[in-house]
């Protein structure tokens, strides 16, 4: 079952990729062909237009350049992110709670692995496959259902990306007096504080939105102690991706980690609400 939900996610982001056109110029920056202002025609059979280009980052693109001149480069992306995440909303509910159940039941299901560790015979592989799936049943876990936000969530997360990076009124706009095209390792260098702070937000909320899933996890175990402590979640590939976000966010023009810093302070607030309203 792991094997297969790696196989399904490795595919989508595949599928996913193979749709995004390359925006960046030899320089890092969007090539001025790439830039989507607004008033353009819709840019579906447009040459080097790929078909994530038309169906998802031109409409939220020109959301944002719609938005900017009434409300500012900052509002505009705070409401279009909050747009986005009430349309996976009722999937990340779904696949948040399928998460924490099966976090909850690794004991046990390591113990039906660990019954069956070296009989390799089909007999015992169908024997051991029959009792995880009752032990899923019987908690009313669905191993696909867990898979549902990420399904939702990966294509939105990237087309919103994209469309933060090529939106004129982004790339022209500015926060607190200070363009969004400068980079946060130019804020370093002149020691601009706006820069340097929204950058650390980032990363922060990015660390929090990360981790806060599984400290809610052992908080709610450790006020029920007659409950089975859930198994210890490998935390390598967090630790890597927050290394990796914040190496590449130091170059990247301030807009995006504005909106990687608003995006994972949606999704601490989301967290929070799910764990106090669905999750026992």
């Amino acid at each position: 079952m792991k094997k297969n939900k790696k196989f399904l996610l490795m595919a989508l982001m595949l599928l996913v990729l193979a749709g995004c056109s390359n925006y960046l110029g030899p320089d890092g920056k969007v090539m001025e062909s790439k830039i989507i202002t607004w008033g353009d025609s819709w840019i579906w059979g447009t040459e080097g237009a790929s078909w994530f280009d038309a169906l998802f980052v031109w409409p939220i693109a020109q959301a944002l350049n719609f938005l900017t001149p009434y409300v500012g480069a900052f509002l505009s992306i705070v409401i279009v992110s909050v747009a986005m995440k009430m349309v996976t909303i009722r999937s990340t509910i779904k696949s948040t709670i399928q998460q924490q159940k099966m976090q909850l039941l690794g004991p046990e299901q390591s113990r039906i692995e660990e019954k069956y560790r070296g009989r390799d015979d089909q007999q015992s592989k169908l024997k051991k496959a029959t009792e995880i799936q009752n032990l899923y049943k019987k908690h009313d876990i669905n191993p696909m259902g867990a898979m549902g936000g990420m399904l939702l969530m990966l294509p939105m997360m990237l087309a919103m990306y994209q469309s933060v990076a090529r939106a004129q009124s982004i790339i022209t706009g500015s926060i607190l007096g200070q363009p969004l095209s400068g980079s946060p390792k130019e804020g370093f260098a002149t020691m601009n504080f706006v820069y340097i702070g929204i950058f650390v937000l980032m990363v922060l909320f990015q660390f929090l939105s990360m981790f806060l899933p599984q400290y809610m996890t052992k908080k709610k175990m450790v006020q029920r102690p007659n409950d089975k402590k859930p198994a210890n979640s490998p935390q390598s590939m967090m630790y890597v991706s927050l290394v990796m976000i914040s190496f590449l966010g130091l170059t990247w023009p301030i807009g995006m980690s504005l909106y990687l810093m608003v995006s994972s302070l949606i999704q601490l607030i989301q967290t929070l609400y799910i764990n106090h309203k669905y999750v026992d």
